[in-house]
């Protein structure tokens, strides 16, 4: 195959066209007849090679996209991959009707093939299969890394990466556990082409029927049907949302940004395979009941299977998230969406990375790469502790497999695939069980930090958070007030942005949320334990911000903060640790007085030299300390800045709660207590 040098050109429509018009037919008129090959003629050029996929883009409605302006990654599959799928897929469905016709129990699969016969695949599979191939947006395989493609292709849906070695122990690289690429980086006008040797199956797989199609989660399969959680997690598409095509101000009123171009559901599970539900002698869903009992001795046995009163339910419901979480986006680590941001430069390499997040049973889980310890600093676990309970220990410390890595534990699960059409699944290696003095006691014992975008998954599950936008310096989304369900907003005037991540910016996980208006709003805690917390908020201080009354449960919260205030004014009283003493202790003691608290020693600033609690920008603000009982609790924030003219800012970066037992402890060292 020739090799096409890329060549770029200096058109502002491409990127318009790139980002915004994907998914969209384009019209005659913004055609353009590039001098060189684009994706289309190179595929024309070569019909040996790609004449099936040629046909598919065609009867697809996708290769007169691939003939204009943009920037686009194709893996085109090769006429033989094409042939070997069209069969199996057509083999898979006749075989399972004539299962089905002999056992009724037994489902269909359908596979959108009916047929070996390329000439006889449908129009609409021939455009699912097109659009699953292609991406807006240039990737060569030097930027593959990590176990996603993180900007969806144009069926809205991450291709995942995975690697392995060749008989000759080359290393070879596999989009979608299958597409080994066997030609890459041919380098068009508007994009690149990389040759596969294997279709990149579109599964049209709910969560709990991707489950299903596992035969090694059959009990925990059952319990979620049981359950009714299978039902819960059926949503793909909010076909109601109508406001992806709206702009709003940018926050200084200069420019129009975006609002959320869809509303997409996603879930993510954690699966125990049979094997581990077999070693603590549970061999169906009957002893599965009977083990529920025993490890939620408070719940109603006798309540119906779907209700969450019930053992059986709770276990299930603490397995489940409702936001989508691919193996790389369950921590934060390694994040570079954009050369205007890296994890690894805004976060100390060695600190622990956590997430904090509701189950769908209503209960707080921990999803932990204990960076700061040797042996497991790559390795991301659920309920993670260092201490060492043999009591506790069964609750803790559960693993998170790659999907790779399960795949080669053993031949049984060598079909393994973790992305569905509405999630991801995740195999882990032991019993994931919520037990409320272990997570209060031991996985929670400490300061539970959690980014304000994180609140809402819906800003996952639509590739808002962690991603970069290009619209503006700072890549504002604008948040439609009723596009999160952990968001109540109380005033029209309200608006709410997420700003896209920045290393030089003085932010936790590097990007942040920001308010403008009369805003009146609030967010729903994550929820953890029964106790009394120290309630924290953690913002970049200047001149822009804004005067905010805290609220917790609609109760007043201290008095109005100003977040104008940087750390070095007498209110604070700031002291850097070097022109002290004692290291800062007693400076850390008379700024807490005041209700603040330096940054964390486990983030950095500006740039690479620096470190959050050094700086007078990062602040950290008790808001409060309260009694948070079981059940839900919201936090609310009103502008009371008298002088504001709209452009005021509230900004908020993340939020703490931290156990009062914790902050008790007289035997937590110096360190420690930075973090």
């Amino acid at each position: 195959m020739k090799h096409i040098k890329f060549r770029h050109f200096a058109i502002a429509a491409a990127a318009i066209l790139a980002l915004g018009s994907c998914r969209e037919e384009i019209g005659d008129e913004a055609r353009y007849t590039f001098t060189g090959h684009t994706v289309a003629s190179f595929l024309e050029e070569n019909p040996e090679v790609y004449s099936s996929f040629i046909h598919i883009l065609d009867k697809g409605g996708r290769l007169n996209l691939m003939k204009s302006y943009g920037q686009y990654t194709c893996f085109a599959p090769t006429n033989d991959a094409i042939a070997k799928y069209l069969y199996e897929q057509d083999s898979i469905y006749w075989t399972s009707v004539e299962a089905n016709k002999a056992d009724p129990k037994v489902k269909v699969r359908w596979t959108g093939v009916t047929s070996p016969e390329l000439s006889e695949l449908s129009d609409s599979m021939c455009k699912v299969l097109s659009q699953t191939h292609l991406i807006p947006e240039i990737y060569l395989t030097t930027d593959m890394e990590g176990d996603i493609i993180p900007v969806m292709n144009m069926n809205d849906r991450y291709l995942s990466l995975s690697y392995d070695v060749d008989e000759n122990n080359l290393n070879i690289l596999l989009i979608n556990g299958n597409g080994k690429i066997i030609g890459k980086d041919e380098e068009v006008q508007n994009g690149v082409v990389h040759t596969i040797a294997a279709v990149l199956n579109p599964s049209t797989n709910t969560v709990p029927a991707q489950i299903e199609a596992h035969d090694y989660f059959s009990i925990i399969t059952e319990a979620i049907e049981m359950t009714g959680y299978a039902d819960q997690m059926q949503l793909y598409k909010d076909e109601s949302y109508a406001d992806g095509d709206l702009k709003a101000p940018s926050i200084y009123n200069t420019q129009q940004v975006p609002y959320p171009a869809n509303k997409y559901y996603g879930y993510t599970a954690f699966l125990e395979p049979n094997e581990v539900y077999n070693e603590a002698g549970i061999y169906n869903f009957n002893d599965l009941v009977a083990k529920c009992k025993e490890w939620y001795p408070e719940a109603d046995a006798s309540a119906p299977l779907t209700s969450k009163n019930n053992p059986v339910n709770q276990f299930v419901g603490y397995h489940l998230l409702d936001r989508k979480l691919p193996y790389s986006r369950l921590v934060h680590y390694k994040i570079n969406p954009h050369s205007n941001y890296n994890s690894e430069k805004d976060l100390l390499n060695y600190s622990d990375r956590n997430e904090f997040y509701e189950t769908m049973a209503g209960k707080i889980i921990k999803i932990t790469m204990p960076r700061s310890q040797a042996s497991l600093q790559t390795t991301i676990l659920l309920n993670y502790s260092r201490d060492k309970d043999p009591l506790a220990d069964p609750y803790m410390n559960a693993i998170v497999y790659k999907a790779e890595d399960f795949i080669a534990k053993d031949s049984t699960y060598a079909n393994f695939k973790a992305e569905a059409l509405n999630g991801t699944i995740h195999a882990i290696d032991k019993l994931l069980i919520y037990n409320e003095d272990v997570m209060a006691g031991r996985v929670l014992n400490m300061i539970i930090r959690f980014d304000a975008s994180s609140i809402c998954s819906e800003l996952q599950n639509n590739s808002i958070r962690n991603t970069y936008f290009t619209h503006t310096s700072d890549g504002e989304v604008f948040i439609p007030h009723d596009y999160c369900k952990n968001l109540k907003v109380y005033t029209d005037e309200t608006r709410h942005y997420y700003l896209s991540p920045h290393t030089g910016w003085c932010n936790y996980q590097g990007d942040e949320m920001m308010t403008l208006g009369a805003f009146d709003f609030a967010y729903k805690l994550p929820p953890v334990p029964a106790g009394t917390y120290e309630i924290r908020m953690g913002y970049s201080a200047n001149d822009k911000r804004h005067v905010v009354q805290f609220y917790i449960d609609n109760e007043v919260a201290g008095i109005p903060v100003d977040l104008r205030i940087r750390m070095k004014d007498p209110r604070i009283g700031f002291l850097a640790d070097t022109d002290t003493e004692d290291n800062g202790i007693q400076n850390d003691k008379e700024m807490k007085n005041r209700g603040y608290l330096k940054g964390s020693t486990q983030m950095r600033g500006y740039n690479e030299n620096d470190i959050a609690r050094d700086l007078e920008n990062f602040v950290r603000k008790v808001i409060t300390t309260k009694y948070l009982s079981d059940g839900e609790h919201w936090i609310r924030f009103k502008n009371v800045n008298e002088n504001d003219d709209g452009s005021a800012q509230f900004m908020h970066d993340y939020f703490e709660l931290v156990p009062m037992n914790y902050l008790r402890d007289e035997s937590l060292s110096l360190e420690e207590k930075r973090k």
